[in-house]
């Protein structure tokens, strides 16, 4: 099997935004999806998802952040326009405090059937929202070797995103519930280490020829190689409450990538951490997000969240500056030293006592209220 790779000679960024819809007298999901996007017509920008309450809007390829921050503006005000006048509002973070997957309907499209009947109760209980960021790269096996690479930061990537404290009415103590509960996939998760495009393309036939997978679309890891898109893909990330906070974590991620593809075209000497360590320091983004530690080194040695993602910010500031998105940069970092949408979500439930004003504060956020 010969898998095309439809590689890109510059980083360009592509980004999609799982987003809710919640109704403004109740706080509760409400399955509008299917008329807000027949009312935007044949708009290939605007999609609905696996559930009626849940809508994904995407930006064109764009060339860089600035590009990227003026597509989703301009999408996300339209659809929330459409939006308001039925009643509704849009609502970002990584789940909804309160309200049930048993309570959602499924939208009519026969893949989503299909991945019903095949994964049951796992596929129904996906009433998750994520940010997925696309990252140009030039051909299969960079992408490889840069998914590789990228593994040891994608728990600093879930924790600086960490948005979903709460699941159907309870505080989970968790930072991000939202990666739990995708986990539960069997091709969800962290991706597996190969040696080469070759061999990618090989597990990747032997998951459609045993029924496992349709295509690349199932394989649902936390960063995947986009073929048709030349993208890496990266998915781990919650749902952020603002489009300001999706634009920084997207420059990141964008620099990280430049970053580690020369390293690798260097032959640079990069140490990669046991799968194991990095599925450990996952579960610790998971629960304690930026004010946890994570394990850097084979022995056991910790550093915090916070203190990393510090180091790897002066280290990518110059790739930063040549691409035009330094100014990211002090966003990411008060994400980092104040912590991400999952504690300010705490903070108004302690205050109130109220999930429904937790559901208020992330409106008013995504609307720029403060």
């Amino acid at each position: 099997m010969k898998l095309a790779f439809e590689g890109s000679p510059n980083p360009t960024i592509g980004v999609e935004l799982e987003l809710q819809i919640v109704d403004r007298k109740t706080r509760e999901l409400v399955s509008l999806a299917p008329e807000i996007v027949s009312s935007f017509g044949d708009c290939v920008w605007l999609k609905p998802e696996l559930l009626q309450s849940t809508i994904e809007i995407n930006t064109k390829v764009c060339r860089d952040i600035q590009e990227v921050r003026v597509d989703l503006e301009e999408k996300v005000d339209k659809v929330r326009a459409d939006v308001a006048q039925r009643g509704a509002a849009l609502l970002s973070a990584g789940t909804h405090p309160f309200s049930t997957w048993a309570s959602q309907k499924v939208t009519d499209k026969e893949r989503y059937h299909r991945l019903l009947e095949r994964m049951q109760w796992a596929a129904r209980r996906l009433l998750i929202f994520g940010l997925h960021v696309h990252i140009g790269v030039p051909d299969g096996e960079t992408a490889i070797q840069v998914v590789n690479h990228l593994e040891p930061w994608l728990p600093h990537l879930l924790a600086l995103t960490a948005s979903s404290p709460f699941w159907e009415g309870r505080d989970t103590g968790l930072a991000s519930t939202r990666i739990k509960i995708f986990e539960s996939l069997p091709t969800a998760g962290l991706p597996y280490r190969h040696r080469d495009w070759h061999e990618f393309e090989q597990l990747l036939k032997a998951l459609i020829r045993a029924q496992t997978v349709e295509s690349i679309r199932e394989i649902w890891w936390d960063v995947r190689p986009h073929p048709h898109f030349g993208t890496v893909e990266v998915r781990i990330c919650d749902m952020p409450p603002t489009l300001a906070e999706s634009v920084a974590i997207a420059a990141l991620i964008q620099a990280l990538v430049v970053h580690l593809q020369r390293e690798v075209a260097e032959g640079a000497s990069v140490q990669l951490l046991h799968n194991r360590i990095v599925r450990e320091n996952k579960w610790r983004a998971t629960r304690w997000s930026t004010r946890g530690s994570t394990i850097v080194d084979e022995e056991g040695r910790l550093e915090p969240i916070a203190e990393s993602i510090t180091k790897l910010l002066e280290k990518l500031r110059p790739v930063f500056t040549e691409l035009g998105s330094e100014a990211e940069i002090a966003r990411i970092q008060q994400l980092t030293h104040e912590g991400p949408s999952y504690a300010r979500q705490r903070v108004v439930h302690d205050e109130t006592g109220d999930l429904k004003a937790v559901v208020d504060s992330l409106i008013r956020e995504g609307e720029g209220e403060y």
